[in-house]
């Protein structure tokens, strides 16, 4: 799907909007201001209909979803202000990234540096705005205990800093993407800054985080399409778990972004091994559905068991969470307001922002109200249902042949019975069986409906089969010609 296709499915897109949202609307994009309080916003919403503030905030959350405007409604200090000129907010903030200063100190700035990057009029009023804009966008990010001193990841140093590692029994897993978004590593950074190894061990594609004793180093490979994860110390599980929720939660941001968890294999041969082998998260998820306990490691031969695999590296409950993210689609979900270097305008026209690269992400609002998971019932029939399905099928199957080998043996009384009986019989094998191929993960239907229609499918294919392949016996149920009727008496009186 398109960005523009994308815009097009948002919810609002296509929906007569009311008069007063029309006008409100034009009023704020015929306004000549960058920005506006929210009192002044709110006048305009009264002056044109809005009498109450739910239905005037509503519509600010709908103007801010399409780009029109911006206005952090979740943000202490940005919800008191509109901004109406979007380009205004995204300039505003390359203008620190773009600053020549801050890209020779490797994407390090203070309040003084933005003070005199934001010298304008226009946003001498705003710095602090401003740099909440650049926070809520995972641009930057305030050092602990150095208050008013930031970092934009983006602008560090590309190369790998030098730094001692304990390459002894590590828990090691990998991310790799068939399409890799710019910006995942520098957004993570910023997520889990605090836990930056003395502030001072990360570079542009990678950090070292510690914590209670246990550090992890997080590297992202672009040309490879890959993130690696290592970690040593005492309490490895846990902080991959950390490491690992706060990737998935940007992973979540996007829709369809098809990537691979990778798990290292805990044999013998790889358990202290840098290069261990690896298993596909979604392969090992599909053993344990299947119930199957062991899988081979592929350089050892040697059989593991599935879920110790997992059990390694996460909580079992990221299973139920795979399970609810299958579909999960690749573009940014509509519902939540994270917004990559693009400005929407009214007109649903998608404009690139200044810079090439991937910079502007707002987080997203659900990251802190994250829903309980539901565990989704398996789509695998009982091996009960399995062998009812499979008998009838032997059964239409056996049917046929003997009618094929035998086709004067059936009357066509009979004959219509049985073709009917034969698809009927049919029709639940499909029913069945249709329903364990998980077909509704590929096909945009609920199961009862392909179960349905595979129980029709296979009634109607088999009463057809029946009909044209056993055509009715010569000497069925059709009354005998007269006319032999009166050879047979003229013969048997001309004996007498």
């Amino acid at each position: 799907m398109t960005e523009e296709g994308y815009i097009k499915n948002l919810p609002h897109i296509g929906s007569p909007l009311p008069k007063t949202w029309v006008k409100v609307r034009e009023a704020l994009e015929s306004d000549a201001r960058n920005y506006i309080s929210l009192d002044d916003y709110l006048k305009i919403c009264q002056q044109n209909g809005f009498t109450q503030r739910n239905d005037k905030l509503q519509l600010s959350g709908y103007l801010h979803d399409l780009g029109v405007c911006l206005h952090f409604q979740e943000d202490a200090l940005l919800n008191k202000t509109v901004i109406l000129k979007p380009k205004w907010g995204t300039d505003a903030v390359y203008k620190v990234l773009d600053n020549e200063k801050v890209i020779r100190n490797l994407g390090s700035f203070t309040r003084s540096d933005l003070a005199n990057i934001w010298y304008e009029d226009e946003y001498t009023t705003m710095h602090d705005e401003l740099l909440r804009l650049m926070i809520n966008f995972n641009l930057c990010y305030e050092i602990p205990r150095s208050q008013g001193k930031y970092i934009a990841p983006q602008l560090l140093s590309a190369n790998q800093l030098s730094y001692n590692w304990d390459k002894t029994n590590n828990l090691i897993l990998r991310y790799t993407y068939e399409f890799m978004p710019k910006g995942i590593i520098s957004q993570f950074i910023v997520a889990i800054h605090e836990l930056i190894n003395e502030q001072q061990c990360v570079w542009k594609s990678g950090v070292v985080l510690s914590k209670d004793q246990t550090k992890a180093e997080v590297i992202e490979y672009y040309g490879k399409r890959e993130i690696k994860i290592r970690v040593s110390g005492r309490h490895k599980r846990d902080f991959m778990t950390i490491v690992t929720h706060e990737l998935d939660k940007i992973h979540d941001s996007y829709k369809r972004l098809k990537y691979n968890k990778l798990i290292p294999c805990n044999c013998v041969t790889c358990k202290d091994s840098q290069e261990p082998h690896f298993y596909s998260f979604e392969i090992l998820r599909q053993f344990v559905a299947d119930k199957q306990q062991g899988i081979q490691c592929q350089k050892s031969y040697q059989m593991v068991d599935v879920l110790g695999l997992i059990d390694d590296v996460m909580d079992r409950r990221e299973l139920l969470k795979a399970e609810q993210q299958k579909s999960d689609d690749f573009l940014p979900n509509p519902s939540e307001t994270r917004r990559e270097n693009v400005v929407v305008t009214i007109n649903n026209v998608i404009q690139p922002s200044k810079q090439e690269n991937n910079f502007m992400t707002e987080p997203s609002k659900s990251e802190a109200n994250s829903q309980p998971e539901v565990h989704k019932p398996s789509s695998q029939i009982s091996p009960a249902e399995r062998g009812i399905a499979l008998a009838m099928a032997l059964a239409v199957l056996i049917v046929f042949i003997v009618l094929v080998l035998y086709p004067r043996a059936m009357q066509g009384s009979t004959l219509a019975i049985i073709r009917f009986l034969a698809a009927t019989f049919a029709g639940i094998s499909g029913y069945l069986l249709t329903g364990s191929l998980g077909l509704e993960a590929h096909i945009p239907l609920s199961k009862t409906n392909i179960k349905a229609t595979g129980a029709f499918a296979a009634f109607v294919l088999v009463l057809l089969l029946f009909f044209y392949g056993v055509p009715a016996s010569e000497n069925s149920d059709k009354p005998k010609p007269i006319s032999d009727a009166n050879t047979t008496i003229t013969a048997i009186a001309s004996i007498n």
